[in-house]
């Protein structure tokens, strides 16, 4: 089969969480023996080289008036603009919304759906104007792509089709080699972009159960990371240490015994969840912070509801035999189903079912 792939983000092992993803199950796909190119439409040059199969090249730049009137009357299309077109006979798959208009005109359209903008807008009475727009984008792709891979099944629910499938797909992720050595110590951490408003909520959330945390656990210790964290406005608490921005996430897990995400009701993948079983770090959260990952019970995380969320952390915290366990068995589910070679055959069964291509993995 050959694929052309559309992307905003970058592909990047090392990159953006969308990146990463977008490198991996692509990587996956040419392991398998398949074809696939890639244009990235990115306003900044990469950080590092891209891979020989992608290719970078910005929009031109419009005048903002213009820009502004075609955001409202068409939101988000303009990978149109371009005038992009895949390689012959190739499938266009557009790895986000913003890029469907890319591949709309073509008769083997996909795109894939990370999220929902309208729940993540009533997860944090969130309306404004960006999120109004993404939602029209979704409902538009919705209607007019041939096939829609949704990263779990509530985002592809209620979408529009036309009768036209849609198929869940697991998000990918660059599995390390190996674990990082597991912490004896009673250590949580959260590493997030703070610019995203779901993660202030699931911070407010943290801080207001640690102090329960800290009277049930002696000694624990909060560790918060990544960019824009000033926005939070975290203040002096006990037992919290506050990191800001940080080189590189893993360094922040390697010091953490459970990573401890009590997430608002947003939809889609949590990347800093996938993140951490990928790592063999266990994960404390809230049922939407394991939506889209493909866990057994027991596996990887502990999943708990905002009432007993800190009952829950603090007894994980308290058990390090069940912590190694559920580091083990969440690594383990994460390397079988979010890899790149089974990410890769899900996607491609997607398209073959879908479009009647033969579909073969060699490998």
């Amino acid at each position: 089969m050959r694929i052309s792939v559309v992307a905003y983000e970058q592909p990047d092992p090392e990159g953006t969480a969308a990146g990463r993803a977008l490198w991996t199950w692509c990587e996956g796909v040419r392991a398998l023996g398949h074809e696939l190119d890639a244009w990235s439409w990115y306003p900044r040059p990469p950080v590092r080289p891209l891979p020989d199969w992608c290719r970078w090249q910005p929009l031109e730049p419009v005048a903002r008036a213009r820009g502004h009137l075609r955001g409202l009357m068409a939101p988000r299309t303009e990978s149109a603009r371009a005038g992009w077109e895949p390689a012959p006979d190739a499938v266009g798959v557009a790895d986000d919304v913003p890029s469907f208009a890319a591949v709309s005109h073509l008769e083997r359209s996909v795109v894939t759906v990370h999220y929902r903008a309208a729940l993540d807008g009533a997860a944090t009475v969130r309306t404004d104007l960006p999120a109004l727009q993404t939602h029209r984008a979704e409902r538009r792709a919705g209607r007019h792509a041939a096939l829609v891979l949704a990263f779990s099944p509530r985002v592809g629910r209620h979408l529009p089709r036309r009768g036209r499938p849609t198929r869940f797909v697991p998000i990918a992720y660059p599995v390390p080699d190996e674990p990082l050595a597991l912490v004896e110590e009673p250590v949580a951490a959260l590493i997030a972009d703070w610019s995203w408003p779901p993660n202030h909520r699931a911070l407010k959330r943290l801080l207001a159960a640690w102090p329960t945390v800290t009277d049930a656990v002696p000694g624990a210790r909060l560790l918060l990371a990544g960019r824009h964290l000033e926005r939070a406005r975290v203040g002096a608490t006990p037992g919290v240490e506050v990191l800001g921005e940080v080189g590189a996430s893993g360094d922040v897990l390697a010091r953490a015994a459970v990573v401890a995400f009590p997430c608002p009701a947003t939809s889609g993948p949590k990347v800093k969840v996938l993140e951490a079983l990928a790592h063999g770090v266990p994960v404390v959260t809230t049922a939407a912070g394991v939506e889209g990952l493909v866990l057994q019970h027991g596996q990887g995380a502990v999943v708990a509801g905002d009432h007993d969320f800190a009952a829950a952390l603090a007894a994980t915290l308290l058990d390090p035999e069940r912590r190694g366990a559920l580091a083990a068995s969440g690594r383990r589910a994460v390397a079988a189903h979010h890899g790149a070679l089974p990410v890769a055959r899900a996607r491609l069964a997607a398209l073959g079912a879908s479009f009647d291509s033969e579909v073969t993995s060699a490998h």
